[in-house]
């Protein structure tokens, strides 16, 4: 179970929080909190039109999960595609959720 969950929204790849974000979660990582990173279709979408970020990339290095849903466009960014279902369990079993 992640302690925390950071979800990404459509708007978020276009605001100067999203790196801000980013660096949040490799933080966090890096001193070993079980992070969790969801994509949302739309954040996907918008980073599918934008240049590479190589701080995504670099997530899973800091031990960040990252997730999207399973209906979600491919976007070359690694995610592990959840069900709806999951997305809601992963959701409602965070201790805390940040919204981007």
């Amino acid at each position: 179970m992640a302690n925390q969950l950071y979800i990404a929204s459509a708007a978020a790849p276009f605001s100067d929080r999203f790196q801000e974000m980013l660096d949040m979660l490799m933080t966090g990582a890096a001193f070993g909190l079980p992070t969790t990173l969801w994509l949302t279709d739309g954040c996907l979408a918008a980073l599918s039109a934008m240049p590479d970020n190589a701080a995504l990339h670099q997530l899973a290095d800091f031990g960040v999960r990252c997730v999207a849903s399973d209906t979600a466009q491919g976007s070359g960014i690694p995610v592990e595609s959840l069900s709806a279902h999951d997305l809601k369990r992963l959701r409602d079993d965070c201790k805390q959720v940040l919204v981007f």
